[in-house]
């Protein structure tokens, strides 16, 4: 039986939306591919990983009295800032601060010739090495074995002292004012060990 048109054209009908179908699949399917992005397809999700490292400022130890303990296992910084001394001065308390008579830990003696301070140190104290920067046990030991009972020394010196309550310090002298009496002190006072 032969067949009649209108079949055939249901037929090529059907045999042109299913190719239409495909053809659009295949087309839609394969932008992404050829770099398109359908805006039906997902999306792939990437997740990256980074690793942020920050170096903050150390903190300010002359505000707040307190500070971190070192990594190597030395004393934290107690107090740490300028000061101007004309006599005594207690260097255990926080912020240092011109005590009682005879409880000082630095007393500024005199400014000789105008070129030198005078310096007395009730627990003990010694000249550090010009150039040289110790660190608190370094401190204790200059202390230990060369210690002077009176030092006198120019401004930009500095000396290693130990406190009455046994806290290591290095003092730099960083000004003289012969007319007014006083020595401009940078002072770094550590906790006991």
């Amino acid at each position: 039986m032969p067949k009649s048109p209108e079949r055939w054209t249901a037929v090529a009908a059907l045999i042109t939306a299913g190719t239409g179908a495909l053809t659009f699949l295949v087309g839609f399917i394969g932008l992404p591919a050829a770099g398109i992005h359908s805006p039906t397809a997902g999306s792939a999700t990437v997740t990256a990983t980074a690793t942020v490292t920050t170096t903050a400022p150390a903190p300010s130890v002359a505000a707040s009295g307190a500070g971190p303990s070192a990594s190597n296992g030395s004393p934290s910084v107690r107090w740490s800032g300028p000061l101007l001394i004309s006599g005594d001065f207690d260097l255990d308390s926080v912020p240092p601060h011109v005590p009682l008579p005879t409880e000082g830990d630095i007393i500024l003696n005199q400014i000789k010739d105008g070129h030198e301070a005078e310096f007395t140190g009730r627990a003990g104290m010694a000249v550090v090495p010009e150039g040289e920067s110790p660190d608190p046990a370094e401190c204790i030991l200059l202390v230990q074995t060369q210690p002077q009972a009176h030092i006198a020394v120019p401004a930009g010196r500095r000396l290693c002292l130990i406190t009455n309550e046994g806290r290591p310090a290095l003092v730099t002298a960083t000004a003289l004012h012969p007319d007014a009496g006083t020595v401009g002190l940078n002072v770094l006072v550590w906790e006991q060990a």
